[in-house]
């Protein structure tokens, strides 16, 4: 699920808090996997606040749960005004940083870290998994891939190029593949192509004949199963199925907007 202040276009109209909706989620949910797709924990969130929240959201999933995390982007990280680093080294050395925090506090007990851009003062998470949740880092092209190989233990593709996973198994990466799918919740395919240019469309800008964003492991972890429609709840703006791509077939992990139930 995307992890956004603001919507991609304001004529979506709508934006909610991302990890009060996968809690809501995984209220109502067994089996269905969570992913945020991606959270930037080093801007408008303090990597603290993202450790002890993916924490949560482990525990009350089940185990569910994969933090997608990634470098930002300025549409959704200027709104807490310490402004967003132009330069992608100063990114990548910020994401280096959360991730040694959220890692750090993941071990227990009080902790402090006092690094070139980010601090930490005698902070502890209280309420951990037992199993920790992967963290999957956000990739689009051979230097992040290389970055989501060293430090993550999976990886999110932010476009469906299949040279985004090569340059991550190039560099050693061998975890579990994240991607978007645009999909669109809709009767017959028909419609839902005609509903995506509609004042009240879902589509994101990176969204083909509309549609919300989904997450999809390129890689699944276990045996893909399609979900049928009526296996939504119709408030739900999306269809959740398997999908082949270029990296083989994808498994829709959690549908961006809308309640899921599963029968």
């Amino acid at each position: 699920m995307s992890d956004h202040h603001p919507p991609w276009l304001d004529v979506q109209g709508h934006s909610s808090f991302t990890w009060t909706v996968l809690g809501a989620i995984a209220a109502r949910t067994e089996r269905v996997a969570l992913v945020t797709g991606a959270t930037c924990p080093m801007v408008r969130c303090h990597s603290e606040i993202i450790a002890q929240a993916a924490a949560t959201l482990a525990l009350v999933s089940d185990g569910r749960f994969v933090p997608g995390v990634g470098f930002g982007e300025r549409l959704n990280e200027h709104v807490v005004g310490r402004g967003f680093p132009d330069h992608v080294r100063e990114r990548h050395e910020l994401l280096r940083e959360a991730l040694e925090i959220i890692r750090l506090l993941w071990r227990g007990g009080y902790r402090s870290h006092h690094g070139k851009h980010l601090r930490l003062s005698d902070a502890r998470v209280f309420d951990l998994p037992e199993e920790l949740p992967l963290i999957a880092v956000a990739a689009s092209g051979p230097l992040s891939a290389r970055f989501a190989a060293e430090l993550g233990d999976g990886l999110f593709a932010t476009e469906d190029k299949a040279s985004i996973v090569q340059h991550y198994r190039g560099a050693g990466g061998s975890g579990p593949g994240y991607a978007e799918v645009p999909t669109a919740w809709a009767p017959d395919a028909r419609s839902a192509c005609a509903g995506s240019s509609g004042p009240r469309a879902q589509a994101g800008s990176r969204g083909r004949c509309g549609g919300s964003r989904l997450t999809a492991p390129t890689t699944p972890r276990t045996t893909p199963r399609s979900i049928k429609p009526c296996e939504l709840s119709r408030s739900s703006s999306t269809v959740a199925r398997t999908w082949p791509g270029p990296a083989g077939r994808l498994r829709i992990a959690v549908a961006s907007s809308g309640a899921m139930t599963e029968k």
